[in-house]
């Protein structure tokens, strides 16, 4: 109990001082940020074609003005929506546009609402998501309603800010998305929100949610019919040494998400029914129970969780690992095997997870140890 007592107590304070780096109220009174009042469709607003033939060259779609020579056959249609201070050539577009035109057969759309999310306007950038969605919602209606493509061929992803784009979408379209992926769903201003702001399962008839960040930009609790936490949603290893690792962190989401798309490349993960239990130890890690990312079984509901490498490639395939039937320490299950120690020295709560009650000093009964960088 003790020991469950200071991890929580570091987890806190870990949420508190992220919370605090992802500062949400920066720029609350910039006179650069506004809020959109205007109506769709919207200068602020534009949506981009690409397919493999035009991957350099994009076209512009006019929602009121949508053609069927554009879209001449039927093809699954990707909508990749980006977040703050990102346009449309900035994640995840980077990263799973030219992954899904080289492997895939498919319309990619590239919504592009930068004006609205620029930095440091990150409450106004929330309130505008309200008229990006609406403009979303206008395009795929028109799309769909004049039969240009079909509903169901239709997959939304979302990237932090993006990924509640995706939910609040689901307000306006006349039809049920059948889809939509949520990359490390943005969390500043959103954990109170009702599901009418933000992603929720009740957006699309399948939701899929990564979480990588966790106790910084990204939502923690689940959002889907199944989310996925690697690297239990909050360490991605190699993030460590970059000079930002929040957004290392939160990038990975998209990251993971473009290299599932190759089929070679398989994050194979275990169920458990909740994160404080895989924290305490109750769930396996060795299950292969799902298979996280593009060509994920939608017929799946739950939580898992999964390791990845901390360089590309990062799926690390079919868990092999054999694990022993009785494992009292519960650390054990979440080795951070992948961070030195000079770098775990650095993350509070690496140190805590790698460690734990295992520290020599407390074997005798006595209070846990501290690790040494939590003052």
């Amino acid at each position: 109990m003790r020991a469950l007592q200071v991890f929580l107590m570091v987890l806190l304070c870990k949420i508190f001082h992220n919370w605090l780096s992802a500062n949400p109220i920066q720029g609350l009174f910039d006179p650069k940020c506004f809020v959109a009042k205007s109506e769709c469709p919207n200068e602020n607003v534009t949506f981009w074609l690409y397919t493999k033939a035009t991957a350099n060259e994009p076209l512009k779609l006019d929602p009121l003005n949508l053609q069927q020579t554009d879209f001449p056959t039927r093809r699954p249609v990707k909508i990749l929506i980006h977040g703050y201070t990102g346009h449309r050539d900035f994640a995840p577009n980077t990263f799973i546009r030219p992954v899904l035109l080289e492997h895939e057969d498919v319309y990619v759309i590239s919504p592009d609402y930068g004006p609205l999310v620029r930095e440091p306007c990150y409450a106004s950038a929330v309130e505008n998501l309200a008229l990006v969605s609406r403009c979303l919602g206008q395009l795929i209606n028109n799309l769909v309603g004049k039969g240009i493509v079909r509903n169901e061929d239709l997959h939304v992803i979302g990237f932090s800010l993006g990924a509640q784009v995706a939910g609040q979408t689901a307000n306006y379209v006349a039809n049920k998305l059948p889809r939509i992926t949520g990359l490390d769903p943005a969390k500043p201003l959103f954990i109170t929100a009702g599901n009418e702001r933000k992603l929720s399962k009740d957006d699309a008839d399948f939701v899929d949610v990564i979480h990588t960040d966790v106790l910084g930009r990204g939502m923690m609790h689940p959002m889907g019919h199944v989310d996925f936490y690697p690297n239990f949603g909050y360490i991605q290893p190699g993030c460590e040494i970059e000079a930002a690792p929040g957004s290392c962190n939160h990038e990975r989401a998209p990251r993971f998400y473009a290299e599932s798309i190759i089929p070679k490349y398989e994050f194979w993960s275990s169920r458990c029914s909740n994160w404080l239990y895989f924290v305490l130890n109750i769930c396996s890690v060795a299950t292969n129970d799902a298979m996280m990312g593009y060509h994920i079984d939608k017929s799946l509901t739950g939580i898992y969780f999964l390791k990845t490498s901390n360089s590309t490639p990062f799926a690390l395939g079919r868990i092999t690992e054999k694990v022993t039937q009785v494992k009292p320490k519960w650390r054990q299950h979440y080795e951070l095997d992948m961070l030195n120690e000079e770098a775990c020295d650095q993350l509070l709560m690496c140190r805590f997870l790698r460690y734990g009650v295992d520290n020599p000093a407390a074997d005798d009964g006595t209070d846990v140890i501290l690790p040494p960088d939590f003052h």
